[in-house]
């Protein structure tokens, strides 16, 4: 720990000599221009430049749910050779629990390879009728950095460093209790990298290989028993031995923008994870998700400035005689996990519900963090969003879900549900922070507050 800190407080006072151009910026937005009476989106730009500041700018998040909040350094870079962008990057987090974050990446963002039809700037030779082809599939061509797809392909080598000092395990399956509660450390290496490529406007495919290094440890000191003292490995398997992994797979993701939606996204991927010291842990998972948004938009007879304050202020003004009453959004996911004969699933690999997961996502947010584990997982929501004052907005959600032991258990029934509101405070189009307070699970109300970010 003493060279984390020592490591922070360098990395600190070397941002006092890189920064003297952006700091200037930050302090005219977040001191000069402040003021809660006349232009309040000076806190968005406020919060935007300080999470902004390059190359290096303070860090701070969520590493994991349970941990407090992390804050430390990160370093940010953007090198441009004529098509080609290099991206360093690197973080170093430490949260009030003494749990820590570092993690180091490097990108490389390329013209894409994508799939068009042979028409317009891209056309090749002229379509001779006479050919006895399919018209459609003759005229599909593979072109290098089409200037229609506003996004780069990808190729990403990170390396990442967990550890945690407190999670929470209820045992496994959609019946667990409370008082199920037992704890333990976690302790993760990895390396890897991943590579995606946009092939259409719609449209991205991408591959993903990671060598995993976990460690579990019992919890000795805290005010729940160690997670060894209430388990074993036929109750959470894995809690005995934690091999080494690789872990591999594909995934594509779609995204339409029609008229009337603000978008729709569909993603899936198909991951193995593959068990180096033998096959007792090795499993395949197939994940599938889908979010959609509308914003709801509705006429006026006037536009925004011969409307009445309290009239924008219900409905939040847009382009000439139109206002906004907020943002719906529907989301679904599902995750099912597959073993070959004689092998099991890690518990610490197992999705979860409740509270955020591992990745940083909300899953049922009236329950506890990771109330609900099971290899298997379904979970639906819909969530209400509407600013209030420059960053600050509302919300309010309901959530169902429900975790199984196997695919088949997955029904819709005996699912769990919770509803809730909550405020959340922005910088652009990104939420930086949510607050909410769930409530309608039967095991009380649940206030939980989150930073944006995962590990």
């Amino acid at each position: 720990m003493l060279r984390v800190i020592t490591l922070l407080a360098w990395m600190a006072g070397f941002a006092g000599t890189m920064l003297a151009a952006d700091l200037q910026e930050l302090r005219r937005s977040c001191f000069q221009r402040a003021s809660l009476s006349v232009g309040r989106h000076w806190m968005e730009q406020c919060a935007i430049d300080i999470v902004t500041l390059r190359p290096v700018h303070p860090a701070f998040q969520s590493i994991a749910p349970g941990t407090g909040t992390g804050l430390g350094v990160g370093f940010d870079q953007i090198l441009r050779r004529s098509r080609i962008e290099i991206i360093p990057s690197a973080k170093i987090l430490v949260s009030t629990d003494r749990s820590l974050l570092a993690d180091a990446r490097l990108t490389v963002g390329f013209p894409g390879v994508s799939l068009i039809r042979e028409t317009g700037p891209f056309a090749s030779a002229p379509i001779d009728p006479s050919e006895e082809r399919d018209p459609y599939l003759h005229r599909l061509a593979l072109v290098s950095g089409n200037p229609a797809i506003d996004a780069k392909a990808a190729f990403t080598v990170c390396a990442q460093r967990l550890e945690l000092q407190r999670q929470d395990f209820y045992g496994l399956g959609p019946s667990t209790t409370q008082s199920d509660l037992a704890l333990y450390k976690s302790r993760q290496t990895s390396a890897g990298f991943n590579v995606t490529n946009p092939f259409s406007t719609w449209a991205a495919i991408g591959f993903s290989f990671d060598y995993l290094q976990p460690r579990v440890l019992p919890v000795l000191d805290g005010d729940r028993p160690p997670i060894t003292d209430m388990y074993t490995e036929e109750t959470a398997p894995g809690i005995t031995h934690q091999p080494h992994f690789i872990r591999f797979g594909p995934d594509v993701r779609f995204r339409f923008e029609p008229t009337y939606l603000r978008f729709t996204e569909l993603k899936a991927g198909y991951v193995f994870y593959h068990e180096l010291d033998g096959g007792t842990y090795s499993f395949r998972r197939l994940t599938a998700s889908s979010r959609t948004e509308y914003e709801i938009l509705i006429q006026t007879e006037n536009t925004a400035s011969n409307r009445s304050a309290l009239s924008n202020f219900l409905c939040t003004p847009r382009p000439a005689k139109e206002c906004s009453l907020g943002i719906l959004a529907v989301s679904a996911n599902v995750s099912l996990s597959q073993t070959g004969s004689g092998s099991q699933i890690p518990f610490y690999f197992q999705p979860t519900l409740g509270g955020a997961d591992m990745q940083g996502q909300d899953t049922l947010r009236g329950f506890r963090d990771f109330r609900f584990r099971a290899p298997n997982l379904m979970l639906l929501q819909a969530e209400y969003r509407r600013g209030v004052w420059g960053p600050i907005g509302f919300l309010s959600f309901v959530d169902i879900g429900r975790v199984a032991l196997r695919p088949s258990e997955l029904v819709v029934e005996h699912l769990r549900h919770d509803i809730g509101v909550g405020l959340y405070f922005s910088a652009g189009n990104t939420i930086l922070l949510r607050a909410y307070v769930g409530f309608g699970t039967r095991e009380g109300i649940r206030p939980n507050a989150k930073l944006a970010g995962s590990p």
